[in-house]
This record gives structure tokens, C-alpha cells and sequence, in this order.
């Protein structure tokens, strides 16, 4: 069936979302196949809210708040539950004559004739956020297993609990898979990138990290705190008897039909096992240099590097800056016909078609050096390695970017003056950095404010405008609404490169740059602030000075 909502425009009175993210919403939908309200949702420009407001005016039909939900479900005629839950649909009410029932995409008529054929009644249709539909569903579930929830508390306080066997038996029964499996479907749907689950004296603390800053969640019962850790541990492939010492693992779930990698880290503490899973969706939708929040100036920099025959271009920040993202929006750019790609990357976070992706796998031999040395019998024209982390990949990078290859490349340095230095340090030699090094760029994100509102507020000193962040219903009352980055780029021209020698320190490399007229990251954020972009608070709280 048409969706008739997309023809007319829906997409348009969703607050807070960008031509941009129309754009990639509506990419997505048509390569995945899925309706577009689900591929919005997917892609986490919009909150749930926000997406249901749109639906509701856009289709004329009520707004059902996330109270109006029963404690238990109606029986809506028979329809089965699994056939509800798939659809995104609940029913609020039903008499003899009709079912009320709250559907997150009222231009699916799937789940509305399902409850019609199954009932014979008339259907009456309300929109509902898909978390409220979804949260209501794990309540009526929840009642179910609640008494299977409530024995494995009870046999973890037992002695029995000792025990690795009985351990991972109680582990692996229903209630405590299910409320793990509840747990990473919940930090999916709000756009998290870790679970941090923290045991204490009396409480079990379960913290989200959205938009790179944690927030509490309500945590299960603190009885169930090493049945949770064990059911992570078995998933991960860890030793449940091994509590002594941290464990690192992985696993490969699937999660509403989106296929997941945790990372998994175990360490032992005071009152149990803290247990962090960062979550590593496979992605396929397509990253664009217009994405990622670069300046024109930034942009026409990057983009002329990129089109470099030869080269090597460093991308600098800490973990969870977004380097990942800046490469994949880079290879977009380069991915042609004419040119053979190659990344190397510890995972693979962004499916990009015509791009050889290869994992890398320490525990098989398989590093970045080694794959590294071997792609360069493979004829190509660009190669992207995830991290320079050590002499030996650094070395063949900048011997690939010597020998006819565009070399992009992330190191973990503070600034991009800093990059320069890791490498010498890690013993490359400065006269190949000075052949080949063409670009230094470093990299932070800031959340975005939330455009449904942001208010207007004193600038600080030296700036003409500014904004904060006050939060709304579409925002979830942060105040802010997906991240951006901002940027520092140094191009190393005759003025840098002569700065690379061993010993330069990042201060003489950043001087030389600011005299060849390069501006710093804090320049990029305050112009993102007098845009409205970002606060001048988040600015100080990524940076430490606006």
C-alpha cells in the first residue's frame, strides 16, 4: 500500500527534524523496505514523541498518552499477542461494539485489520509513541513472568548460587532472559551506545549513556544483580564462575530484527560484578560529509585532501567522538567505480556498499598490522584503518600513504597537533610524516539543542548569540536532540611539516598552525553556538572552555 502520509508531507511536522534527516529517512525506508515511521525511528533523529505528535495531526486521530494504557490488555477480540507486538499496536479499550486501539503508525493498516477480521468490530484508531506501546506490552509480559522473576531472586540468595552450574542454569531461564533482552531493547530504542549496570550495597544501578551522557533507568530488583551479570557473561562467552577478575567478550544479538554487537567489560567490585555493553549496530544507511556537522571552510578542506592521490590524513580525539562516523562520510566521498576502497576497522560499525570491509581479530592473529600488510597486495587506491595503535601499523600506514595510497587514518590524541607526535613516538620515522602527512584533524561532539525548545539566552563574553536548553515532550525533557561535531583542522603545509622532527611537541606543532592561519576547535563550537546549533553550557562540558 502507498503511504499516503509520506506522499502528503508528514514527515515535515516532525519536530526537530532537519531537510537532512528527511532525506536519510526516506533513503532508509526505500532500502530497507520497512515503513517510513519505523525508519525514522531507526535512525534516532526524532524522538518517539515527537514522530506520534506528527502522525496524530497529520492523520486527524487522537493522541493517546502513555497513561492510558491498562494495567492488563483487553482481549481485542482474540488477536494474539506476538501479532500485536510486531505491529506496534495495544488496545486501550473495547466494549461490544468496538476496539480502541493505539497503533505507533496509523498509515499501516495491518495491525487495524488484524484486530478488525479477528473481533468483527469496528476498530477505533489512536496514536501512541512507539516506547509507550512497547513499554505497555513488557507490563502486561512482565505480569506474567513477574512470579518467575520472583523464584530466581529467591535461588540466587541461596548457597545454590554459588555454584557456576546452577548459576548459569537460573541464567538461562526465561524471566532472566527475557529482562536482559528487555534491558538492550530498551537502550536500542533510545538511542544508546552503553548499559552500565553497577551493583551496590542495597541497589542495583542501571545507567543508559544517550547522547554521550549517562542517565539512571529504572533497574530490576538488586537480588537479580549477578543473575544479570551472569546472563551477560554467558552471552559474551565469559567465565560465570570467574568473578575475580574483569573479563572482556562479545556477542552478536538481534533485537527487533536489527542486528547488534555488544562489547562486552566485567570488573569486579565492592558489592558484585559491574558489567558496561557497548552496543554496535550494524548500519547501513549512507553517512554524509553533510551529516556530520563540519563548516564550509572544513568541508572544502576535507574535501580537497580527499581527492589527493597519495597521502596520509589523521583523524584525532577520544573514544566516542565520533572519528568512526568522519571516516565513513569520507569514504562515501571517495567511493567510485574508478577507485578500489579498503577499511580495516575493530568492528565494522557502518555497512558501506563497494567498500571492502574487513574485521580485525586479535585472538586469530588477525591485527591491524597484519591486515594492514595484506591488503597492500590488494591493488588499492584508498585504505582506511580504524586506529593507529601501534609502531608496527603506524609504520606500514605511512610507508602505504609514501607509495601511491591515500591513507586515512584515527589515532587517540587530544588535539590535532597532538596526532603528529603519537606517531613519532611510536617510533615512525619524521621525515616519512613529512612526505606524506597532508591533514590533522581533530574532532568532539556536542549535543545538539533540541529546535522545539531552545530559548534564546546571554550570550557569554566575546560571543553575539546564544541559546539553551529548556526540554520538551519532544526532546524527553533533555533539552537536546542527537549530537554534532565540531572540528579542528590542520593542513601541513611547508609552515607545519617543517615542525616534524623527533621531540616536536604538540604546542610548537599547534603554533605553527595557528601562523599558517589554522583555527581551533573552540573557534568551530562558538560559531555552533551564535548558530544555535549547541549551548554554550554543553560546549564547556565537552571542552572545558567556551
Amino acid at each position: 500500500m502507498k503511504d499516503s502520509a509520506e506522499s502528503e508531507g508528514w514527515l515535515e511536522q516532525v519536530a526537530g527534524l532537519s531537510a537532512a534527516d528527511r532525506a536519510r529517512a526516506r533513503r532508509l525506508a526505500a532500502e530497507s523496505g520497512e515503513r517510513l515511521a519505523r525508519a525514522l525511528r531507526r535512525l534516532g533523529a526524532a524522538s518517539d514523541a515527537a514522530i506520534a505528535d506528527a502522525l496524530a495531526a497529520h492523520c486527524g486521530l487522537e493522541r493517546a498518552p502513555a497513561d492510558a494504557f491498562p494495567q492488563t490488555p483487553p482481549p481485542a477480540g482474540g488477536a494474539a499477542a506476538g501479532f500485536l507486538s510486531e505491529t506496534l499496536a495495544a488496545p486501550l479499550d473495547e466494549d461490544g461494539e468496538s476496539v480502541t486501539l493505539a497503533v505507533a503508525d496509523p498509515t499501516d493498516p495491518a495491525a487495524a485489520d488484524g484486530v478488525r477480521l479477528a473481533s468483527g468490530k469496528r476498530v477505533i484508531l489512536k496514536v501512541a509513541a512507539f516506547a509507550d506501546i512497547e513499554a505497555a506490552h513488557a507490563r502486561w509480559r512482565g505480569g506474567e513472568a513477574a512470579g518467575g522473576l520472583h523464584s530466581a531472586i529467591a535461588a540466587a540468595a541461596g548457597e545454590s548460587a554459588a555454584d557456576a552450574d546452577q548459576l548459569k542454569d537460573l541464567a538461562s531461564e526465561a524471566p532472566v532472559v527475557r529482562l536482559v533482552s528487555d534491558i538492550v531493547a530498551d537502550a536500542l530504542k533510545r538511542r544508546a551506545s552503553d548499559i552500565h549496570i553497577e551493583p551496590f550495597r542495597d541497589r542495583l544501578r542501571l545507567r543508559f549513556r544517550i547522547d554521550g551522557v549517562l542517565q539512571d533507568r529504572t533497574a530490576p530488583p538488586p537480588g537479580l544483580a549477578r543473575l544479570v551479570a551472569s546472563r551477560v557473561k554467558i552471552l559474551a562467552g565469559l567465565d560465570i564462575a570467574e568473578r575475580r577478575r574483569p573479563q572482556d567478550g562479545r556477542a552478536r544479538l538481534t533485537i527487533g530484527g536489527r542486528a547488534l554487537d555488544l562489547r562486552v567489560a566485567t570488573a569486579p567490585t565492592a558489592h558484585g560484578e559491574s558489567v558496561v555493553i557497548r552496543l554496535l549496530e550494524d548500519r547501513d544507511a549512507e553517512v554524509k560529509l553533510d551529516d556530520i556537522g563540519l563548516s564550509k571552510s572544513h568541508r572544502a578542506l576535507l574535501e580537497h585532501q580527499l581527492e589527493a592521490p597519495y597521502g596520509l590524513i589523521l583523524v584525532s580525539g577520544p573514544t566516542g567522538s565520533g572519528k568512526t562516523t568522519t571516516l565513513a562520510a569520507a569514504l562515501d566521498r571517495l567511493n567510485a567505480p574508478g577507485r578500489k576502497l579498503i577499511s580495516i576497522e575493530d568492528p565494522v560499525e557502518y555497512q558501506i556498499d563497494g567498500v571492502n570491509q574487513i574485521a580485525v581479530n586479535p585472538a586469530i592473529g588477525l591485527t591491524f598490522a597484519t591486515v594492514l600488510r595484506s591488503v597492500l597486495r590488494h591493488d588499492p587506491d584508498v585504505i582506511v584503518v580504524g586506529e593507529l595503535r601501534d609502531g608496527e601499523t603506524a609504520e606500514i600506514a605511512v610507508n602505504a600513504a609514501l607509495t601511491g595510497h591515500l591513507v586515512l587514518a584515527t589515532v587517540h590524541a587530544n588535539t590535532a597537533a597532538g596526532a603528529a607526535p603519537r606517531l613519532i613516538d611510536m617510533g615512525v620515522d619524521p621525515s616519512l610524516l613529512r612526505s606524506t602527512l597532508r591533514l590533522l584533524a581533530a574532532q568532539r561532539l556536542v549535543r545538539v539543542l533540541c529546535p522545539s525548545c531552545k530559548a534564546e539566552t546571554e550570550p557569554p563574553k566575546g560571543l553575539k548569540r546564544a541559546f539553551e536548553a529548556r526540554g520538551c515532550a519532544a526532546c524527553d525533557q533533555t533539552g537536546y536532540r542527537g549530537r554534532v561535531g565540531v572540528f579542528e583542522f590542520i593542513e601541513t603545509g611547508d609552515v607545519v611539516a617543517d615542525t616534524l622532527r623527533e621531540g616536536v611537541s604538540a604546542g610548537e606543532i599547534e603554533s605553527a598552525a595557528r601562523k599558517a592561519g589554522a583555527k581551533s576547535i573552540h573557534a568551530d563550537a562558538r560559531a555552533k553556538i551564535e548558530a544555535g546549533v549547541t549551548s554554550a553550557a554543553e560546549v564547556f562540558r565537552v571542552l572545558g572552555e567556551v
